[in-house]
């Protein structure tokens, strides 16, 4: 089975959020499990300076909009030995950010990606004629518009399976209605039924609508955004329309890089049989910080974006009761501007037991994780979460609110009977939040029953393998109901 899979992002290559770690994982996996994959992503110069690169097209024209744009493929090998080839447009992809630089958007997105998924398409039908192309998040969603309603390229994908994955339902490439004309459509798909959405361009509801299967990444998420509207962003009706064809994969993580067994990057390696490690990890992240080595208190780590759609207003509104407690808080964040300012200040009022450092930096998560007691995500939603995962490896307990993906990862521990391996809270309110911070401190107090929720922790399997073939499964039943062999 030949696998293409576009997107904007894949680790360690390019990254800007979890779509990264994904796509940095799910080629090899798919591999793993006896698939032919290939990827696709744009020639970033992050890329192309860090890869050896072969030329495989060059100089293709493509029509876009009224005019003509060229872009050649480069081709190179992902760290799991896949394909990977690069759109290489400089004038789109060459540029320091993915999105955007000093925490603004580039002003032409819309079409750096609608190139980007219409030119995946071509040099996917040229170099790789797959059996399933499978694009991921708006950004890539020019690829199955293009598969199904451009007159010249869809009859190339006669025989191959157009699926889509949406990854976080909140960003959904939309624009002006002028920017339909880059796509080079009959005038007949601006409309509701397809790409039209209240006046504007829907990059994401036109993909929806036209690949022959759409998938999310939990099978939580998958029900909140086909039934809560506030979550579904207008498309939960889309979405409805889809019926069986529309589903929810729970992501995998990945435990080559995610492993305190093997992990490099913290102050002492630890295993479940062995998690000795762990409280030298502990002292050695409150060391490098600055707070007192108090060994009666939790840390409580957090790996986030400095967001609403993370909780970290929340946690703002609440500090003051969450500092009441017990324990003290170590962020790794960034992103709103005012958040930031509030969680530095805040340090100063509480020198012992918080720390915000205002930046992303990947061996600093890895320490977090490794160091940290119990790992913190108040989301308002969250599609499905990869850090609680990572936690959960670590034997650090996730204290999360019970919204997509972290309410099919983490379960309340129950102290009499020794299960679950965490805490959570339902209502996305202080009281709630504080509440649980709360029953993790007492527990953590009762040393027996903290050593059995880490074993517990250290026992959840979230590997890519089983999403891998959950993919392969479903490819398989829809080549089937589409008549495809």
């Amino acid at each position: 089975m030949k696998i293409v899979i576009v997107a904007a992002e894949a680790a360690p290559y390019a990254k800007a959020g979890g779509l990264a770690d994904v796509i940095g994982s799910l080629p090899g996996a798919l591999k793993e499990a006896g698939a032919d994959p290939s990827l696709i992503v744009p020639g970033y110069s992050s890329i192309i300076e860090n890869v050896e690169t072969a030329p495989v097209l060059r100089n293709i024209p493509m029509r876009f909009g009224a005019g003509i744009e060229r872009f050649s493929v480069l081709r190179a090998s992902d760290s799991h030995g896949v394909p990977m080839y690069l759109i290489d447009h400089p004038g789109f992809f060459r540029r320091p950010g993915i999105y955007g630089e000093n925490g603004n958007d580039y002003p032409d997105n819309m079409r750096r990606f609608i190139f980007f998924g219409r030119a995946a398409a071509i040099a996917s039908s040229e170099i790789i004629a797959p059996d399933i192309s499978h694009a991921h998040d708006w950004h890539a969603s020019a690829v199955p518009i293009a598969m199904r309603a451009d007159g010249g390229l869809s009859p190339m994908f006669k025989q191959a399976l157009s699926v889509f994955t949406i990854h976080n339902l909140a960003f959904q490439g939309i624009g002006k209605r002028e920017d339909f004309a880059l796509l080079n459509l009959d005038a007949s798909y601006f409309s509701p039924a397809y790409l039209e959405f209240y006046g504007h361009l829907n990059l994401m509801k036109g993909a929806i609508v036209l690949c022959d299967g759409a998938s999310t990444v939990s099978p939580t998420y998958a029900h909140e955004i086909t039934t809560d509207p506030e979550l579904g962003f207008g498309l939960e009706g889309v979405l409805r329309d889809k019926g069986e064809n529309f589903v929810g994969i729970l992501n995998g993580a990945d435990y080559h890089e995610w492993n305190p067994a093997t992990d490099r990057e913290i102050a002492a390696n630890y295993t479940p049989a062995k998690p000795d490690g762990k409280r030298k990890c502990t002292r050695a992240l409150r060391e490098s910080l600055g707070l007192p080595n108090r060994e009666d208190w939790p840390v409580v780590g957090m790996v986030t974006r400095m967001t609403g759609q993370k909780g970290v207003d929340l946690l703002r509104d609440a500090l003051d009761a969450v500092m009441q407690l017990d324990l003290q808080l170590v962020m790794l964040a960034s992103g709103d501007v005012e958040l930031e300012k509030f969680f530095k200040d805040a340090e100063k009022r509480y020198p012992e037991k918080l720390r915000a450092i205002i930046e992303f930096n990947n061996a600093t998560a890895h320490r977090i994780q490794a160091g940290s007691n119990a790992f913190l995500m108040p989301s308002r939603f969250e599609p499905c979460g990869l850090t609680q995962m990572y936690a959960l490896r670590y034997g650090t307990a996730p204290v999360v609110r019970a919204t997509g993906g972290l309410r099919d990862t983490v379960s309340e521990f129950d102290p009499a009977r020794g299960t679950g391996n965490g805490f959570v809270f339902e209502k996305f309110n202080a009281t709630e939040m504080v509440a649980a911070l709360n029953r993790m401190v007492t527990m953590f107090h009762d040393h027996a029953k903290w050593r059995r929720l880490m074993a517990n922790c250290f026992a959840s399997d979230f590997s890519w393998e089983a999403a891998a073939q959950q993919y392969l499964d479903w490819f398989t039943r829809l080549r089937k109901a589409r008549g495809l062999s």
